[in-house]
């Protein structure tokens, strides 16, 4: 869990609030933005949504169109612990702007069920801290925050003075999560930042399940092996999955499951009904994931088959789905817990500095760690 900020810091997530976001607490996931100076921000309701718009005022009078950074928060937090990260992506670029590239802003509201949205807290909560249903309630959260996005990337230009040339989103946790599912989903959003975040619910799911010792994973052997469809993991949460996360959209058309099927080349029927769908759903984009080599909640391992896969399949000389522009950049924090740490917070500044400016590498893949 990102933090809770959503207790000490909900009464300021109001329309006409003069509280600062940058008073607001610092996640400890994010104390690698501890030193960042603040920016301008402006609070707005958008179809009921309140949204904060970072970097407004650092704008020309004259601007035409800018390119937009969506930011999404942590399991409970709030939108304004992520003003330090707009605060930080926001000056990287603008410090290193040259004339006629483009302009940035960056953009933050609510996950569902957090800050000005909160109803229960307890769906928020994991099931060692007490909450039966955070198997369907964690997915429900996050993939209503990817709709809510979307409809935001349509809503939000109405009210600004310029055009949105291109969007862009990074996440973190839960945020992460969300982000992974907004690349698939949308064709506007271009590329994305994943940080300690998963595109694989089932895989990460079950992990946690097993290390929490709940009933449904502790009946077979190896435990965990009648976790899905059980009552922590209901058939009706099954199929959410497949229709929206990644793994569940992409490895779910694969003919069989046996557990390493991703490390298997997959049949010409098979990619004869993947190879549409990865090119509507990912062709151009541009991806840098992050993770932490000793994070728990979150491992990195939980999401490795899928990028693994998806790495192969779209490789430039041998991907058996090569050609369709997609890249995906890598960088796992050795040291790094469950947290935006200094080395990944450098990272997503150079490959936002990179996308911004056009200097984006055009190799399929890039991995490094830390």
């Amino acid at each position: 869990m990102a933090g809770n900020s959503t207790f000490v810091w909900a009464h300021a997530l109001q329309l006409h609030s003069t509280l600062s976001p940058f008073e607001s607490p610092l996640p400890g996931t994010h104390s690698a933005f501890a030193d960042v100076n603040s920016i301008s921000w402006k609070r707005m309701n958008v179809a009921g949504i309140l949204v904060t718009i970072y970097g407004l005022q650092e704008l020309p009078p004259d601007i035409s169109e800018v390119a937009c950074m969506w930011l999404l928060h942590g399991r409970g937090d709030t939108q304004d612990s992520m003003a330090y990260t707009a605060a930080g992506l926001l000056g990287a670029w603008n410090g290193q702007r040259r004339q006629g590239q483009k302009h940035l802003i960056c953009i933050c509201f609510d996950q569902r069920n957090h800050g000005s949205r909160m109803i229960d807290n307890t769906a928020n909560v994991s099931w060692k801290q007490g909450n039966p249903t955070h198997g369907p309630d964690m997915f429900n959260l996050y993939s209503g925050t990817a709709i809510d996005l979307s409809a935001l990337i349509t809503q939000v230009p109405q009210y600004m003075p310029f055009k949105f040339s291109e969007h862009l989103c990074a996440g973190v946790s839960l945020g992460g999560h969300a982000t992974w599912q907004i690349l698939l989903s949308d064709p506007r959003v271009k590329g994305g930042i994943v940080i300690i975040g998963c595109p694989d619910y089932v895989r990460l799911m079950t992990d946690r399940a097993v290390r929490n010792k709940l009933a449904t994973t502790t009946d077979s052997d190896p435990p965990g092996r009648n976790f899905l469809g059980s009552q922590d993991f209901p058939p009706s949460l099954i199929s959410a999955v497949e229709a929206r996360d990644p793994a569940g959209i992409l490895l779910g058309e694969l003919d069989t499951v046996t557990g390493d099927d991703h490390l298997h080349t997959p049949s010409a029927a098979e990619q004869a009904r993947l190879r549409p769908m990865l090119e509507s759903r990912l062709a151009g984009k541009k991806i840098l994931y992050m993770g932490g080599g000793k994070d728990r909640l979150v491992p990195p391992a939980c999401g490795d088959p899928f990028i693994t896969w998806l790495k192969k399949a779209v490789d430039p000389k041998e991907g058996w789905c090569k050609g369709i522009d997609l890249t995906v950049e890598g960088m796992i924090d050795a040291e790094a817990k469950h947290e935006f740490s200094a080395n990944m917070r450098k990272e997503a500044e150079r490959w936002l500095c990179d996308i911004l400016s056009g200097e984006e590498k055009s190799s399929a893949s890039r991995e490094s760690k830390m």
